[in-house]
């Protein structure tokens, strides 16, 4: 967000691009055309610049909200109900609530042409400059396309996980197995980090460094007993140490300072953040969703008014329970005051207030009501469009989050905002380093799961554990630490919960929607795609 990703753009280059991202992100066989010539190519590292900006204007575009509604609208973090028929959005996000999406699911169908969309800017640019000689700069400049690269297909790999691997723009092969996807990922990975940048300043900032690609292969062996079938704990717990060993990265005193929309390079935490810009780099909308019009006066947003969509399911928010815990103050609950402690009331009519009001004078404006939001969420009407009506009693149904707290200079016309999004941050090291331990892996450096996770509750102001947490604790620390921020799908596969039941989701879901089914529109237009099973 403080640094201009935005100007690497060239003309050349985004006209290319906008032929290939509205195409079929399988049909590879557009021919590359670009005003770059070789007797242009970059000779330079700022020369390279103009081209990779085709990589990073792709990766904000639905990361923070399609790609945040898979992960977390699948599981019992978010929930977008209907409301007397809005929100409904052909049940798109019903689907994604009870695990009963199909291969036309809108979301899945977005996520999957994103994530490939990524994968084919970058086999664009690598095969631009594929005749640059040889050298330090080629061999530096590649290691950042092909790290971008590999965290698309990292997202590949943990949604679909049998997916084509495409190294070369052009390349039409079949899908392959999920361990392949794997060993691929881990291959460039491990190839390329010699080469990435080992600083960690304002020229690395929403760029990828050498840390970002220990970070990708900590949480790949974390997962690997879901990915291959065989656990790689003391190699997660390596990587781990390999960015805890460097010096740079710690603990920001302040938990909320993360995450407000003036972070960006000054939080030591983050190893890898995806930069946001409410006018440049549009994508990030937590306000946008998660707020209420009426509170939009206490937030400073002016005249521009939230949707009011977005909530939390009371289990979860039930998890923010630890005394003193910071991290339970980035939830609105309650009843709403202003800034200066006067309550927040709307006049409306009994009926405006709950539409299944049957007495006297329901039309009438003389009611006064203080905003409430309630912790629970119940369904009116009918129970199979999981619909909560919509009036003020409905629309305040469910605590909200705003870890991402509100950006008072979000954009009018696309009400996006500032705050960068991250990817990988320490926390996430010290509690993955936690989970290996408790998994099986060699303890190093002295660290047990213990003293790893009263690190991040110290920072938080929570109470310390006194022994080493179980692994139901631990994932309860994850939420808390990580809520928001698109890790509780994986995290709940991993901990073999993600097919529970929770609120308006009755039935268990099978294993096979451990994955998402590949898209059918793409399946008509590559038959060389393979679904996956149970789809």
């Amino acid at each position: 967000m403080k640094i201009d990703i935005f100007k690497y753009k060239i003309a050349g280059l985004l006209a290319l691009f906008t032929g290939i991202i509205f195409s079929a992100c399988t049909d590879l066989k557009t021919p590359i055309e670009s005003e770059l010539t070789p007797a242009n190519f970059p000779k330079t590292a700022a020369q390279f610049e103009s081209a990779k900006g085709l990589i990073y204007t792709i990766l904000p575009a639905n990361y923070a909200i399609d790609y945040w509604r898979l992960e977390s609208l699948s599981t019992d973090e978010a929930l977008i109900p209907a409301r007397d028929g809005n929100w409904d959005d052909g049940g798109q996000y019903r689907e994604m609530h009870k695990h009963t999406w199909t291969p036309d699911n809108a979301i899945v169908q977005t996520v999957w042409a994103y994530a490939f969309n990524g994968v084919i800017a970058c086999n664009t640019v690598l095969g631009m400059f594929a005749s640059v000689p040889e050298g330090t700069l080629k061999s530096q400049q590649f290691a950042e396309i092909r790290m971008m690269r590999a965290l698309f297909y990292f997202i590949l790999l943990d949604n679909w996980g049998n997916v084509p691997i495409l190294k070369n723009f052009g390349d039409d092969t079949p899908t392959s197995s999920r361990a392949e996807v794997f060993a691929f990922i881990e291959s460039e990975v491990k190839e390329i980090i010699p080469f990435l940048p080992r600083k960690k300043d304002a020229t690395t900032y929403g760029r990828p460094t050498a840390w970002m690609g220990h970070a990708l292969l900590a949480k790949m062996y974390l997962n690997a007993q879901v990915y291959k079938g065989a656990g790689m704990y003391n190699e997660a717990v390596a990587h781990c140490d390999s960015i805890t060993s460097s010096g740079l990265f710690g603990l920001d005193s302040d938990y909320k300072s993360m995450f407000l929309p003036t972070n960006g390079p000054a939080i030591k935490e983050f190893i890898f953040a995806i930069v946001y810009d409410a006018y440049k780099i549009t994508g990030n909308s937590f306000t946008r969703y998660s707020l209420t019009p009426e509170l939009k006066t206490k937030y400073g947003l002016g005249t521009r008014s939230p949707s009011n969509s977005m909530k939390t399911l009371p289990e979860y928010y039930d998890k923010f329970n630890l005394s003193g815990d910071v991290r339970n103050s980035t939830w609105i609950v309650g009843k709403q005051f202003n800034n200066d402690g006067t309550p927040i009331t709307i006049k409306t009519s009994y009926k405006g207030l709950n539409q299944d009001y049957a007495g006297p004078l329901p039309g009438s404006r003389d009611t006064i009501w203080q905003l409430e939001l309630t912790k629970a969420i119940w369904l009116r009407y009918d129970p199979n469009k999981m619909d909560t009506g919509n009036d003020y009693l409905s629309q305040y149904m469910g605590a909200r989050s705003i870890k991402f707290f509100p950006d008072p200079n979000w954009d009018p016309n696309t009400r996006s905002d500032n705050n960068d999004f991250p990817v990988f941050r320490y926390a996430d090291i010290l509690m993955m380093k936690a989970e290996a331990i408790l998994r099986g892996a060699s303890s190093t450096n002295g660290d047990s799961p213990m003293s790893l996770v009263n690190i991040i509750r110290s920072r938080a102001k929570a109470p310390a554990l006194s022994a080493d947490p179980t692994l139901d604790q631990l994932l309860d620390e994850r939420v808390r630490e990580f809520a928001w921020e698109a890790w509780r799908r994986n995290d709940l596969i991993r901990f073999g919960k993600y097919s529970n039941t929770w609120l308006f989701k009755d039935a268990a879901s099978d294993p096979f929607r451990q994955l998402f089914p590949v898209p059918a529109n793409q399946i008509k237009l590559n038959p060389k795609l393979v679904q996956n099973t149970g789809y």
